[in-house]
């Protein structure tokens, strides 16, 4: 027992990053290298050597695999309609890389990751859970939800008393536990890492991390550091980041000016604006009330 409370462990650090990043324990991509990438080594070592375990932790992993899909694919209908519920996977790849802007190549990453973390949770369920009833693995996800809502998370995602989100997120999680637990109540020798690549070729497929579109090259070449431009009120990148303090150069490249009341600035028409942040989060930047308007900025806590 005191064995699969380890690997079990293991399944859980790769949610490590996020949490210290969110806590102000260091940068996501230092406890990315320290956590996440030896947990999962260990447990593709575990998964090949410990046959006694290799079964519990393909099943779990399994399990993971489709609970994420569920997971995901609940959520799609929301987003569609214009609520940015995937937007903290897309800052995870920008923190796991440390780039100032996001890239096809960030959110490959940041999908990646999140992949990785159902997967660990899938496996920690599966080690200590093995047969009991799917709804236990229902449970699961409504615990690993709260864990968001308790923590820093929330707030550095501006989550905290948006009840119209949380409670997405919690009804996301039931779908995300139901797979999971049928998986494990049942067993099923499902081929685990195969799952595992061609989730993440399909990723890749949908991605193209090995590209960069054109808007996305002229808005990183505005300034040295953190820059975009500004067309059809979006910007290019849609994800930037800064330290506490820090500023961004946005140039405008529509012909309205644009109001950021809450950075107290405007993008007039034609022009570059130096733009700054002194709120610690991920912060929503509205250039209008359009679902998909403006872009975001992971504004960093000072290091040192």
């Amino acid at each position: 027992m005191r064995q699969r409370v380890a690997v079990a462990f293991l399944g859980l650090l790769p949610v490590a990053p996020v949490l210290a990043w969110s806590y102000g324990l260091g940068s996501f991509r230092a406890w990315f290298l320290a956590t996440t990438v030896p947990a999962l080594v260990a447990l593709a070592v575990i998964s090949w050597r410990a046959t006694g375990l290799r079964a519990l932790v393909a099943t779990g992993a399994a399990g993971g695999v489709l609970g994420t899909i569920g997971y995901d694919v609940f959520r799609v209908p929301f987003a569609v309609s214009g609520v940015r519920l995937f937007a903290p996977i897309e800052s995870y790849g920008v923190l796991l890389t440390g780039a100032h802007s996001s890239r096809p190549v960030t959110a490959f990453a940041g999908w990646c990751y999140h992949l990785s973390n159902g997967v660990g949770f899938g496996i920690a369920y599966g080690l200590l859970m093995r047969g009991r009833s799917r709804w236990w693995g229902v449970l699961w996800g409504l615990v690993l939800e709260t864990a968001t809502v308790v923590t820093p998370f929330a707030t550095m995602y501006g989550l905290r008393g948006k009840w119209d989100l949380i409670g997405i997120a919690y009804a996301a999680h039931v779908f995300y536990g139901l797979p999971l637990g049928y998986v494990v109540e049942k067993a099923s020798p499902l081929p685990a890492l195969k799952m595992i690549g061609v989730g993440v070729v399909a990723i890749a497929v949908w991605l193209r991390p090995w590209s960069v579109p054109g808007s996305t090259r002229e808005g990183e070449r505005v300034a040295p550091g953190p820059s975009a431009v500004v067309r059809e009120g979006r910007f290019h990148p849609g994800w930037l980041r800064v330290p506490k303090g820090g500023c961004a150069a946005i140039r405008n490249d529509d012909d309205r000016a644009y109001d950021l009341p809450k950075q107290h600035a405007t993008l007039a028409p034609g022009t570059t604006t130096t733009v700054c942040f002194g709120t610690v989060g991920v912060l929503r930047v509205r250039t209008s009330t359009e679902p998909y308007s403006g872009g975001f900025v992971i504004v960093e806590r000072p290091r040192g």
